[in-house]
């Protein structure tokens, strides 16, 4: 061999390897901490440090053009007292008919009347928890 003074080819699989072996410790460490704090959980509500599952169902009693919303639910988590906004929506037309804000303090359960500010149309409605705090 005659003396080369480039010397041989630099070798660009180390440097991949690398790149990798210092980079999927850092991925699998930043999921890890994700799932700690329960970012990558989709399943519990988090405003605050208010963790929690609500549960909300509704009734409707129409008399023409008016009519009442009978609303309940249930709440459980980490904290002694929530705020609970149901929303009352026109299942068609997705049009707001009724909203009600609860305090619940030392019991699970929430529920009350609400009157319906529209006609109700034939396909009933929906209810849904629009804010918790």
């Amino acid at each position: 061999m005659a003396n080369d003074e480039y010397g041989s080819r630099p070798r660009p699989r180390r440097k991949t390897f690398l790149i990798i072996a210092l980079g999927l410790p850092g991925l699998l460490g930043l999921l890890a901490v994700l799932y700690s704090i329960g970012a990558l959980e989709g399943n519990t509500p988090s405003l605050g440090p208010k963790n929690y599952r609500a549960n909300v169902d509704c009734q409707v009693n129409a008399a023409g053009s008016q009519g009442t919303v009978t609303i309940s639910g249930t709440i459980a988590g980490d904290a002694t007292s929530y705020s609970v906004t149901v929303e009352v929506l026109d299942a068609a037309s997705r049009q707001r008919i009724g909203l009600q804000t609860f305090e619940v303090r030392g019991t699970k359960t929430f529920g009350g009347t609400s009157a319906a500010q529209a006609p109700i149309g034939p396909a009933g409605i929906e209810c849904k928890i629009s804010k918790v705090a």
